[in-house]
């Protein structure tokens, strides 16, 4: 991930923009898209292949919801989606204006790819990384000592009261998720399983290039899909 050279955001946990001077959880919950239907347009130098990988990813979430998410070129919408080409790989949280353009950066070339995509369109309609989830300690173990001392705190749980987890069990292969080494100063794990049987998953955590079911009931209860 590379840093963010903007002055008007904060990133945190790596790719989830703030405005500056703002709390960690300011969007959490996350405000929804009315009616699931998502205004966006490209603003940068995307080929016509780059922008079909990123529409491709669209179409995937669309597909998996039944159409109940949907995304739509801008017209006179007043909050749109502005993807461009910005530096490193980011959105913001939800719906986070009442008014204007909303950024959602994929830089050219490092970010524009199908999972990646996904990722950042997720955070945009809501959701936040897998392993920040109140119960993980329960499922992974946190190495801070492996840990950027920077960005140690892109590992802090959110209070129960501000993460709805829909029943759904921990999702190790949740496009969500956190690779295993993410984060490290040292080349060493910063997140493993722990959960008996589990122990497996940690080389496929954070490398998916698809949303899990898991990923895909949360989605569909958030947006109150059928």
């Amino acid at each position: 991930m590379l840093a963010n050279n903007r002055s008007d955001i904060q990133l945190i946990e790596g790719d989830v923009a703030l405005p500056v001077h703002t709390g960690r959880t300011v969007y959490t919950p996350s405000p929804k898209w009315p009616n699931g239907i998502v205004p966006f347009e490209f603003d940068g130098p995307f080929t016509d292949e780059q922008k079909n990988i990123i529409i491709g990813a669209m179409t995937t979430i669309s597909q998996n919801t039944n159409n109940c998410i949907r995304f739509v070129s801008r017209a006179n919408n007043p909050v749109w989606l502005r993807i461009h080409s910005g530096q490193g790989c980011w959105s913001y949280m939800g719906k986070a204006f009442s008014s204007g353009k909303q950024d959602l950066s994929l830089q050219i070339p490092g970010c524009v790819h199908h999972s990646v995509s996904l990722h950042e369109f997720l955070h945009a309609l809501g959701f936040v990384h897998e392993h920040t989830r109140p119960d993980r300690d329960t499922y992974v173990r946190v190495y801070y000592e492996n840990i950027e001392s920077s960005q140690s705190y892109a590992f802090d749980k959110f209070p129960s009261n501000q993460v709805n987890t829909y029943n759904q069990a921990y999702d190790y292969g949740s496009i969500m998720h956190y690779r295993s080494d993410a984060f490290s100063i040292n080349g060493r794990p910063t997140v493993k399983p722990v959960l008996a049987g589990y122990e497996n998953w940690e080389p496929f955590m954070g490398r998916g290039d698809k949303m899990s079911a898991q990923d895909i009931q949360k989605l569909k209860a958030y947006y109150g899909c059928p």
